[in-house]
C-alpha cells in the first residue's frame, strides 16, 4: 500500500520540478524553477553578503529603493540574461544558473548599489576598495569568506584587505569609514580609528599589496536557516512576467505581447513594451504604452514617472509625479521633478529635501535646496545644504565650487541684515516724514480755524487785525508752558540766559509757525528754542510781562 502511494505521487512530483518557487527577505525576493533548496540557498547566500556588508559599513539593514529579485533558472531555454545586476522593471535583477555560482560582477554591482542607496558619499579609492573586496565574497550556509583578492589586486582593494582581515584592525574599519561618510578629512579619521596616521597607514598598505600574501577570514553571520524561508508558489504568468523583467529586448517584448494576448499582466506588459521603445529611443511610442498602463490601473510607481518624463500637459505630468511618490515614497526622482516644476518657494524647498534626503549622493539636489534657503534667508540650513554637497560632489572641480558656495553664506548674511538695517530705517523715515505731515495738516487746521476758515498756508498774510503791532521779541528756549484754564504761561530762557514769563491770553489770536512737529502740550517740556513776539504788558498776578502775539519754533 506504501509503495503505492508512492509511485502515485511521482507524477506531480515531476511536474512540480516545472514550477516556480518565491522566497523572500529583505530588499530580496528568489523566484527559481530550480527546486526549494536552491531558491532557499541562494537567499541566505545574498542575506549573508548583505549582513557582511551592513557589518563592514557599521549601517545593519541596508536596504535599496526597489526590490532585487533574483531569477535562480533551472534552463535559460536561450534567453540573452544578465550576468550582474540589470535594471528591470520595477526591480533590480541578477540571474543565476542553477549550477553555477554568483558572478563577482554581480556582488560587485550589489556592493556598489547598497553604497548608492544607503550611505553619504566616501572617497571614491575607499568605495573602490569595498566593490572590489566584496566582489570575491564567498559562503556556505552561514559561514562567510571574505578576502580572496580578485584577478588584478590594486592599491584600493588592498586598503580594505589590510583593514579587514589583519587582527591589529579588524572590526576598525567601520569607524574609519563612518567618520568619511560624516565628512571628516582622512588623517583625522585614521587618527581617530586606529590611533596611527594616514601617512602611516599607507605605507603598511603599499608593503601589504607589494608582498601579495592575502589570507581570507571569516566574520560574523546572521543566524539563519533555509527553514526561515517559507516558499510561495508562482503562477505561470507571474513567471513569465518576471523573466521578461529582465527587459532583454525582443524575447522580453515577444513575452509581454503573448501575455497580453493572453489577456493577462496587461498593466505590467504595457509598462514593460513602453520601457523597451523609451530604451531604443522611440519617445512616442513609449508614452502610448505608459498611457495604455496606467490606463489599466499600472501601480508601478516607475510606469508613472517615466510617463511624467513625457507627458507635455503640466498638470498630468504632475498628478502623475505625485502618484509615483504615492506608490513607492523611496524614490527620489519624483520629488526631484516636482521641485523643478514648482512655482510655490515652500513647496519647491519641501520637494528638493525630500529628494536629497533620499539620494544624499546626488550633489545638484544639494545645490538647488541650498538656493532654496538662500531665497529664503536662512543662511544657516544653506550652508548645511553646502555643505552636503560638498561631500556628495564627485569631482574636485564641483567640490571646489559647492565650497566657495558655503564660504560665501556668511557674506551673503552680513550683507542682507545690513540691507535689511537699511530698509527698516528708511520706513521709518517715511513713516517720521508722514507724522510731521500730519502734525503740519493738524496746526494747519486749527489756524485755519481761528483765522475763519482759512489756514496760513492757504490765504494771502494779512494782519492778526488792525491796531498796533508787538513790540517784544526774544529769542531762547521754551522750558515749560503753564496751562490756565483757557489761557496759558510761557516760560522762556532767553539768549541772555534771563528767564521770562510771557502770557496766551487767546490762543485763537497766535500765530504758530516752525519745522517738525509742533505742540504746546502743559507742564515741563524739552528746551526747544523760539522766537517770540509780544505786547508788553506787565501782570504781577500772573508773574508775566507780556502777551503773546506769535511763536516761531526753529
Amino acid at each position: 500500500m506504501r509503495r503505492l502511494l508512492i509511485v502515485g505521487l511521482l507524477p506531480w512530483l515531476l511536474a512540480a520540478e516545472g514550477h516556480w518557487l518565491k522566497f523572500a527577505s529583505g530588499p530580496f525576493e528568489v523566484l527559481t524553477d530550480a527546486g526549494a533548496l536552491k531558491g532557499r540557498e541562494t537567499l541566505v547566500r545574498f542575506e549573508e553578503f548583505r549582513h557582511a556588508v551592513g557589518e563592514t559599513l557599521g549601517a545593519p539593514d541596508l536596504a535599496t529603493p526597489e526590490p532585487v529579485r533574483i531569477l535562480v533558472f533551472k534552463n535559460a531555454k536561450g534567453w540573452n540574461l544578465p550576468a550582474a545586476l540589470a535594471e528591470g522593471r520595477g526591480c533590480y535583477a541578477i540571474v543565476v544558473a542553477e549550477k553555477e555560482t554568483v558572478a563577482p560582477d554581480a556582488y560587485s554591482a550589489l556592493t556598489r548599489l547598497f553604497l548608492e542607496t544607503n550611505t553619504a558619499r566616501m572617497p571614491p579609492a575607499f568605495e573602490h576598495g569595498l566593490i572590489e573586496f566584496f566582489s570575491t565574497f564567498d559562503g556556505i550556509g552561514i559561514h562567510i569568506t571574505v578576502g580572496a583578492p580578485p584577478p588584478r589586486p590594486d592599491l584600493d582593494w588592498a586598503r580594505v584587505h589590510l583593514l579587514m582581515v589583519d587582527p591589529e584592525y579588524s572590526g576598525k574599519l567601520r569607524v574609519l569609514l563612518f567618520n568619511l561618510r560624516q565628512g571628516m578629512a582622512e588623517d583625522p579619521s585614521y587618527r581617530n580609528a586606529f590611533g596611527e596616521s594616514q601617512a602611516e597607514i599607507e605605507a603598511k598598505v603599499k608593503s601589504h599589496l607589494d608582498a601579495g600574501r592575502f589570507q581570507t577570514t571569516s566574520i560574523s553571520s546572521l543566524p539563519l536557516s533555509e527553514k526561515d524561508f517559507p516558499e510561495r508558489l508562482v503562477s505561470d504568468a507571474d513567471a513569465r512576467l518576471a523573466r521578461a523583467d529582465l527587459l532583454a529586448g525582443a524575447q522580453s517584448a515577444a513575452e509581454y505581447l503573448a501575455l497580453m494576448n493572453d489577456g493577462l499582466k496587461v498593466a505590467e506588459a504595457q509598462e514593460g513594451l513602453g520601457l523597451l521603445a523609451l530604451r531604443d529611443g522611440r519617445k512616442e511610442e513609449a508614452r502610448s504604452h505608459f498611457t495604455a498602463a496606467i490606463a489599466a490601473n499600472s501601480s508601478s510607481a516607475r510606469c508613472y514617472l517615466e510617463y511624467a518624463k513625457l507627458e507635455p500637459d503640466g498638470q498630468k505630468a504632475e498628478q502623475a509625479l505625485l502618484r509615483a511618490a504615492g506608490i513607492n515614497p523611496k524614490l527620489d526622482e519624483p520629488f526631484a521633478l516636482l521641485a523643478e516644476r514648482d512655482t510655490d518657494p515652500q513647496k519647491r524647498l519641501a520637494h528638493w529635501k525630500a529628494a536629497a534626503e533620499r539620494n544624499p549622493r546626488n550633489a545638484s539636489y544639494w545645490k538647488s535646496l541650498a538656493e532654496c534657503y538662500l531665497a529664503e534667508h536662512n543662511y544657516a540650513e544653506a550652508a548645511k545644504a553646502w555643505t552636503a554637497g560638498e561631500q556628495a560632489a564627485t569631482g574636485p572641480a564641483e567640490r571646489q565650487r559647492m565650497q566657495a558656495a558655503r564660504m560665501s553664506v556668511e557674506q551673503q548674511r552680513l550683507d542682507y541684515e545690513e540691507a535689511e538695517k537699511k530698509r527698516r530705517a528708511a520706513e521709518d523715515a517715511r513713516e517720521m516724514e508722514k507724522l510731521k505731515a500730519e502734525a503740519r495738516a493738524e496746526v494747519h487746521a486749527l489756524e485755519a480755524k481761528a483765522n475763519g476758515g482759512t489756514s496760513k498756508a492757504d490765504s494771502k498774510a494779512v494782519p492778526w487785525w488792525d491796531g498796533p503791532q508787538p513790540t517784544g521779541k526774544i529769542g531762547g528756549a521754551l522750558t515749560q508752558v503753564d496751562c490756565l484754564g483757557s489761557q496759558a504761561r510761557l516760560v522762556i530762557q532767553g539768549d541772555d540766559r534771563k528767564t521770562v514769563k510771557l502770557l496766551i491770553s487767546d490762543p485763537a489770536k497766535v500765530a504758530i509757525d516752525g519745522p517738525g512737529q509742533i505742540a504746546l502740550g502743559c507742564g515741563a517740556r524739552k528746551a526747544r528754542r523760539v522766537v517770540v513776539q509780544y505786547f508788553p504788558k506787565t501782570d504781577s498776578r500772573l508773574g508775566t510781562v507780556g502777551e503773546v502775539a506769535s511763536i516761531e519754533f526753529q
